[in-house]
């Protein structure tokens, strides 16, 4: 007889780091962490009656990239702009043409860097998640974004609550 195949359920918000791509699935009795590299993928299996904790702590990653993403955009803007100035205040030389297409070149790149930085700020305050198991603490690649790793912290602790059971309380500890 065959076995059945696992079913696994998405867990939303997926993350982006030094590593790859990640993303969170539950299992029938454990998380699978799913972190890929175009053709590469490595998993990572916790079990839901090892876990001890799920955090999520809040990073300035995103702040971060703003001013690195805002401040290219902003200087390729500039070179774009002193292009264009320099092309049109020439206009009676030969050579004026010339310098339109810097202009236009550092302007599509300074728009690309405009539009990321406009997404980074959307997507909302950065964060790292780390669950604590019997053998210590592991960092997971995804979510990467506050709002989504509260969402997954509450579906991931509700299924770690159902597995183990209700937490003690200090009355049943004390004889």
């Amino acid at each position: 007889m065959s076995t059945p195949p696992l079913a696994y359920r998405k867990i939303p918000g997926g993350g982006l780091s030094w590593k790859g791509r990640g993303g969170l699935w539950l299992g029938e009795d454990h998380l699978l962490e799913v972190t890929s590299i175009v053709v590469l993928e490595q998993y990572r299996r916790f079990f839901f009656r090892e876990a001890r904790a799920f955090v999520v702590q809040r990073t300035n990653l995103r702040f971060l990239w703003s001013w690195i993403l805002g401040g290219v955009g902003a200087a390729l803007a500039l070179v774009a702009g002193s292009a264009l100035w320099v092309a049109l205040a020439n206009e009676k030389e030969d050579w004026h043409v010339a310098f339109f297409v810097p202009a236009v070149l550092f302007g599509l790149a300074s728009l690309c860097f405009l539009i990321l930085w406009v997404i980074n700020l959307s997507l909302g305050p950065s964060c790292r998640c780390h669950l604590l198991t019997s053998t210590g603490w592991h960092a997971l690649s995804a979510p990467t974004r506050l709002g989504k790793a509260e969402r997954a912290q509450v579906q991931i602790a509700a299924v770690i609550q159902t597995a183990q059971g209700p937490a003690p309380t200090a009355e049943a500890a004390t004889p």
